[in-house]
């Protein structure tokens, strides 16, 4: 065999070698090639990319690598996104962060959690969106607070449309509080109980409780791995209920202001008393006002707690009156632990390395 024969049986060979790649892969490339985002990567690594590399090579050999190079990389790419979107995604959908806080302590990396209500968002007022809700249908279970006006006035509509989605009250067996008629931006909440149960060291102890109950039900195979991680929970949860005791006592406020009533759980664990601002949901009036200033000076109040989600005007004209802080919070956040302490912290005056 000549060399101009050997040279064209390695040619014809690499042709009917990239041949049978190209029908070997066949699903894998339709599979590429219909997704929208490695579509795009298909055509900029096959039209682009030759153009750029193949500038100064006219060589048809140079070009059929690059085009089996790409072909391979988007195999092993296709691959990949098929194996990870082959196994459904295990989720619970909880109402609020300082929820995910605590499942998140006990499920550890077993489920993704979704939350329904933004941080920034009022819990009060919320109402979730389109899309928000199609996302918790996909959920395979949901933990509620069991008391907020969103999950009332939404869940029903979504466990009627979901039947397969199991929804477990996160506030069962735990002593509420009542709570007073009130209206938010045109939103009217009826007396009932107090919703603010994750506000308190005793209130994320019951929660844990059920959330751990909710776990065992729904994946009974991991049973151990969440209750020795519910264990290590009550643990942070012992430690820090004891530093908050020790921040209190240490500072001797007994008694504090808040706007709206979101503390009483809190109030309730610690022994103090949440004297609110607002008359049922709305500015107080000028004689309540009267009132309010009169027993801050008597009660020696230095502390008036405002929600980052509330006006703080009124919160601010009674400050001015008697010489105390206007301290905002956000009963939101996902960093329940840190909230907790800060508060006490605010309550007592103390400062950060108390």
């Amino acid at each position: 065999m000549d060399e101009n024969q050997y040279e064209k049986g390695a040619f014809y060979g690499k042709i009917t070698g990239f041949q049978g790649s190209i029908s070997c892969h066949k699903q894998t490339f339709h599979r590429i090639v219909k997704h929208p985002l490695n579509y795009c990567s298909f055509a900029i690594c096959f039209r682009i990319i030759p153009g750029i590399l193949l500038t100064d090579l006219s060589d048809f050999m140079s070009r059929l690598f690059i085009y089996t190079l790409v072909l391979s990389v988007l195999t092993l790419s296709a691959c990949r996104n098929h194996s990870t979107t082959g196994q459904k995604e295990r989720i619970i959908t909880v109402t609020i962060l300082p929820q995910k806080y605590i499942l998140s302590h006990i499920a550890g990396e077993k489920f993704r959690i979704n939350v329904l209500i933004p941080e920034e968002a009022n819990h009060e007022t919320y109402e979730p969106t389109a899309r928000q809700m199609v996302e918790t249908g996909n959920s395979m279970a949901y933990l509620k607070i069991g008391l907020l006006d969103v999950e009332k006035s939404w869940l029903p509509n979504l466990a009627g449309s979901n039947p397969g989605m199991r929804i477990f009250d996160t506030s069962e067996g735990y002593e509420l509080m009542s709570g007073e008629t009130h209206e938010h931006e045109g939103h009217r909440h009826e007396g009932g109980m107090d919703p603010h149960i994750w506000l308190s060291v005793s209130g994320a102890r019951r929660q844990a409780h059920n959330i751990l109950k909710a776990l065992t039900e729904i994946d009974p195979e991991n049973t151990s791995y969440y209750q020795e991680n519910h264990d290590r929970f009550l643990v942070l949860l012992d430690s820090s209920d004891k530093q908050i005791k020790r921040i209190l006592k240490a500072g001797k406020a007994d008694s504090f202001m808040i706007y709206h009533p979101s503390l009483g759980y809190f109030a309730r664990d610690y022994n103090l008393t949440q004297i609110p601002i607002e008359q049922e949901g709305k500015e107080p009036s000028p004689a309540y006002m009267k009132e309010l200033i009169d027993l801050a000076r008597e009660k020696k109040i230095n502390t008036i707690f405002i929600s980052s989600q509330f006006n703080k005007q009124s919160a601010v004209t009674i400050a001015s009156q008697i010489n105390a802080r206007v301290e905002e919070f956000n009963p939101s956040s996902p960093d329940w632990s840190n909230n907790l302490i800060s508060i006490a912290r605010k309550i007592a005056g103390a400062s950060e390395k108390n």
